[in-house]
């Protein structure tokens, strides 16, 4: 009788476990039922990939795309995709990648053309440092404005100008004393004839001196003391005037040098031979190259500053660089240095003329030469 009872109670239990695993599947986990955690049905398209890298200009080859599944909703609306595989590929294949397509890269119609002349460029690397609204410009250097060559890419640097300044006739745009000739209303004088004019006379150039008749160049002068009229004609050119200014605040260095062509190489580091530059290489070495030094710098400045520089570099100014310490926004004001301020704010004292001088005679500050800037002997035969 127990064991009849024990029978009963497992096949009881049996019945109630295959009856819950059937609610649970059929309704609550199921897939395929009523139930609410059946999830929507999801739309799959075919997106084109490449499948090998292609160069700019070349046409897409019949292997080099291949079609990959993606869900409707992760695509792009840009990419190329479809339902129709073939359809996909005919739009593709034989056209011109109008730029370097790696492979991988989901294809897009801004990167395929039908002309080779339409061609988008992939651009440079420097104009990718180039912040919006401001733009790069090469500037000439040497070692001393260059500042002994100690400007690297990403620096911040000032930019000094120095000019020489004349005093013009602003009709004639020449240096200034003008020439002038006497002109007379009437029949003129012996001493000055009067010129052959073909209209009238529009000005008459009158002396303030007494009895002194217009000259034709120079000014005239009466002494303090004994009255006496002199003319006074200078003996050499008017001499400029010299003044320097910061001509742009805190530009970015973009390159130092000459940027490396497109497909250029850069040179193989040939070890300096015992002895120096210009020694004889031992054998089996090819001979030293002595490295140039750089002679141009490309700046990020504004377009006004770019403006500014041109002009500059086009009249002949003299252009220095100061070099400024990293994440320096400190703006300053500056003062145009001429003459007359370094002597007032430095008490230069003008020198007073004295009754001996040195000898020989010194007409030009003597600068001294660097012996790295002379031209490097030519090599021992």
């Amino acid at each position: 009788m127990r064991r009849s009872r024990i029978f009963i109670l497992l096949a009881i239990i049996l019945l109630l476990g295959a009856a819950a695993a059937y609610l649970f599947l059929g309704r609550g986990g199921g897939t395929g039922s009523e139930g609410e955690a059946t999830p929507p049905p999801v739309d799959v398209v075919f997106v084109a990939i490449a499948a090998q890298d292609i160069s700019r200009g070349a046409k897409v080859p019949e292997d080099g795309v291949i079609m990959s599944r993606m869900n409707a909703n992760l695509v792009v609306e840009t990419m190329i995709s479809g339902q129709d595989e073939d359809e996909i590929r005919s739009r593709i294949v034989d056209r011109i990648a109008r730029q370097d397509i790696a492979r991988g890269v989901p294809l897009t119609e801004a990167m395929l053309t039908d002309t080779s002349g339409d061609l988008l460029a992939g651009g440079s690397n420097a104009a990718l440092a180039i912040p919006a609204g401001y733009t790069a410009i090469a500037i000439p250097m040497t070692r001393l404005s260059g500042i002994a060559y100690a400007m690297q890419d990403g620096d911040v640097v000032d930019i000094l100008i120095s000019l020489l300044l004349v005093d013009l006739d602003p009709d004639f745009q020449t240096i200034l004393p003008n020439q002038t000739t006497p002109l007379t209303a009437s029949g003129g004088t012996t001493e000055f004839p009067a010129p052959n004019l073909t209209g009238a006379v529009t000005g008459v150039e009158v002396s303030e001196a007494v009895n002194i008749p217009p000259l034709p160049f120079g000014k005239v002068e009466t002494d303090e003391v004994t009255g006496q009229p002199f003319h006074i004609i200078p003996q050499e050119q008017q001499r400029p005037r010299a003044v320097s200014q910061r001509l742009v605040e805190a530009a970015i260095v973009l390159h130092v040098g000459t940027f490396q062509l497109e497909g250029e190489v850069a040179g193989e580091v040939i070890p300096v031979p015992e002895g120096g530059v210009g020694a004889p290489a031992p054998e089996g070495q090819a001979p030293a190259q002595i490295v140039e030094p750089p002679d141009i710098i490309t700046l990020i400045v504004t377009p006004q500053e770019a403006l500014a520089l041109n002009w500059a570099m086009k009249v002949g100014a003299d252009l220095t660089f100061t070099l400024r310490a990293p994440n320096d926004g400190e703006v300053t004001e500056t003062t145009s240095v001429t003459l007359q301020y370094l002597l007032d704010t430095y008490e230069i004292t003008v020198p007073t003329k004295l009754p001996y001088g040195m000898e020989p005679r010194l007409d030009k500050l003597i600068i001294p030469e660097l012996p790295n800037d002379q031209p490097p002997a030519p090599p021992q035969q």
